[in-house]
């Protein structure tokens, strides 16, 4: 028996360079995709938890929900917003203090969007675009396409 495991230990080839270096290869292709979806969900967290990105696509989406079959639209120069009106009632969606508000009938008024430095107003056509410069600097930009009721 003993000259069994002898012989058994003898017959062993070991580990060879070739398989060292397969073995290396291998793992250094799964460290670098290892690295690279680690580096791909920190951003993706960054861009899904940033908190004013999130606000202004609630932003884009609320406005977007008021800009259809309206009767009418008029930018404000004394306030930098728009005024328009849809089923016989009148809305502002302006910059006032440090937010966009929206307001009915010009009574109270609805926070839009916060932290606000400027808001600057332009329609061409159909289009409406806001720009939206806020109080940390970042600037967001958006066209919305605006249907009127047929009368």
């Amino acid at each position: 028996m003993l000259n069994y495991f002898k012989q058994r230990i003898v017959d062993e080839k070991g580990y060879t360079l070739i398989e060292g270096i397969i073995q290396l290869s291998v793992l250094m292709l799964f460290s670098q995709v290892f690295a690279v979806t680690m580096w791909w969900l920190y951003k993706m967290e960054e861009n899904v938890t940033n908190p004013m990105d999130t606000e202004w696509a609630l932003f884009v989406q609320n406005v977007e929900t008021y800009l259809n079959d309206i009767d009418s639209l008029v930018i404000q120069r004394e306030q930098p917003g728009i005024r328009f009106y849809k089923l016989g009632e009148e809305y502002d969606i302006e910059f006032y203090s440090t937010l966009i508000r929206k307001q009915k009938n010009r009574l109270g008024h609805e926070q839009l969007l916060l932290q606000v430095e400027s808001l600057s107003v332009s329609i061409e056509g159909k289009s409406l675009r806001f720009f939206v410069t806020f109080l940390n600097g970042m600037e967001k930009e958006h066209t919305f396409y605006v249907t009127y009721r047929a009368k």
